[in-house]
């Protein structure tokens, strides 16, 4: 019953019964699938058991009094995480049972008990309940992330946010590397807001999207008369972003000509209008961003080696979000939070197929991907938690594990015919043909999630890459 994601944590339950051979059985059985257990004979007793250290579950005789009843529950039920209550009950499907489910039980187990049904109850309250904790924890994540902070809890973005810290202590120039939509901007901006000059003006251009002739006007600004059909000169975005950041986003896009111009700027801090003849100072800080390397476009011709020295004084790269999967739980429920409120819907959450679908997938766009991914599920959903069908439609993640079994057989080794083996096999087809999605495959097998962990890890049926860090 030990989840996933919280390995060596031990589940506390508590067993509520007058019964000792109901206690001493549930406690023996509920021990050997791995929780903490304890037994008591009075509601009052467990009420004060769980104030003095509070329990995940605990199973109550239906058989008490109302007032013991009713005023038991609520202590139970009382303070900011109190453990589910099940009821083991003997009497029939009337008014009382829906009665205890109003005073806050998850569930009924009805007496003679099922050893199986006891399991099955459990497992489920504990998944939930691990579940919702995590949940709990990624949402008071999200009201604590400040605007100079990137969104992550994963090690990658600590040594970045680190990184960030050192680099925003000084002014040396700054090279940002990584693919398309990682958040490059992003990281140059947390540089600007955590510097000196984070009051001064922070300005982005893309050299992509300009040609040659406006790319220098839009950088260096231009005299009077230098473009025909323009009178007056006007100040360049250089110019402009003195005393604050200058972002050259693409800068692999440069023309080599501007290259030679963008080198006297870094190394002379000065620099001239279009079609002018005087030195003006360069006080703004250039911070260039690339989705190529430039090492390569330097071999290749494209880029000049002594502008690429120069700009990679500090360089900062920064992952695809396939190599930080950790980051998207938490990635997710703040962009949610954000459009949630800017769309004015009440939007409480994922599902668990949802979160895991979020979290298989490869990303091919990075964090851009997800932000779009996100607004897409929250136009779509009315209210409430966010599903699986509210999600775009993916091909799915390809499993990075070893496929034990392979696609195109179904065949016992030869001599075998046990049936642990034939359940080795439909484990290892179901996860291969959902594409290692847990949830999908715990469904399509008839068994829970945990179980499916279990059987994955006895049979040694490999796993994802990065499945044990990601949090749902």
């Amino acid at each position: 019953m030990k989840s996933e994601a919280a390995v060596g944590y031990v589940p506390r339950i508590l067993v509520v019964d007058d019964e000792p051979s109901v206690r001493e059985g549930l406690e023996t059985l509920l021990k050997d699938h791995g929780a903490a257990v304890e037994t008591s004979a009075s509601l009052q007793d467990a009420v004060n058991r769980n104030g003095r250290q509070p329990f995940d579950l605990v199973f109550v005789d239906g058989a008490l009094s109302d007032a013991d009843r009713v005023g038991g529950f609520a202590a139970l039920r009382d303070g900011d995480n109190p453990p589910d209550v099940v009821i083991l009950s003997a009497f029939d499907n009337g008014s009382r049972p829906a009665d205890v489910l109003r005073e806050g039980a998850q569930d009924i187990i009805a007496k003679p008990i099922q050893l199986d049904r006891i399991v099955a109850v459990t497992e489920r309250s504990l998944e939930n309940r691990r579940l919702r904790n995590q949940v709990e924890q990624l949402q008071d994540r999200v009201r604590e992330l400040t605007s100079t902070e990137l969104v992550g809890q994963s090690s990658i973005i600590y040594a970045l946010n680190a990184r960030i810290d050192q680099v925003a202590a000084n002014d040396s120039t700054v090279l940002i590397h990584g693919e398309r939509g990682v958040g490059k901007e992003l990281v140059a901006r947390c540089i600007h807001d955590r510097s000196d000059r984070s009051d001064g003006l922070f300005l982005t251009i893309n050299c992509a999207a300009l040609n040659e002739n406006q790319l220098e006007a839009e950088l260096f600004g231009f005299e009077p008369g230098a473009f025909a059909g323009i009178g007056q000169g006007r100040d360049g975005l250089i110019a402009e972003a003195d005393g604050g950041v200058l972002v050259l986003d693409e800068i692999c896009e440069m023309p080599v000509t501007l290259q030679a111009k963008l080198l006297r700027v870094l190394q002379e801090k000065s620099f001239r209008r279009v079609g002018g003849l005087k030195d003006r100072p360069a006080r703004a800080r250039i911070i260039a961003a690339t989705s190529r390397d430039l090492g390569d476009e330097v071999k290749n011709g494209n880029f000049r080696q002594d502008l690429f020295y120069r700009l990679q004084v500090v360089a900062i790269h920064v992952a695809p979000l396939r190599e930080r999967a950790d980051d998207i739980a938490l990635l997710s429920h703040y962009y949610l939070a954000r459009l949630g409120a800017q769309m004015g819907k009440s939007l409480s959450g994922f599902t668990e197929e949802a979160m895991e679908t979020l979290c298989e997938h490869s990303w091919p766009g990075n964090v851009r991907e997800l932000r779009n991914a996100i607004e897409f599920a929250a136009i779509s959903c009315p209210g409430g938690m966010i599903e699986e069908s509210h999600l775009p439609q993916w091909n799915g993640g390809v499993p990075g594990g070893r496929d034990m079994i392979p696609r195109d057989t179904f065949d016992l080794p030869p001599g075998d015919r046990s049936l642990r083996s034939m359940e080795k096999l439909l484990v290892a087809r179901v996860l291969d043909e959902t594409n290692w999605n847990i949830s999908r495959s715990a469904s399509r097998l008839g068994i829970n999630r945990t179980t499916l962990y279990n059987k994955i890890k006895l049979y040694k049926l490999g796993s994802r890459p990065s499945k044990d860090r990601i949090q749902v």
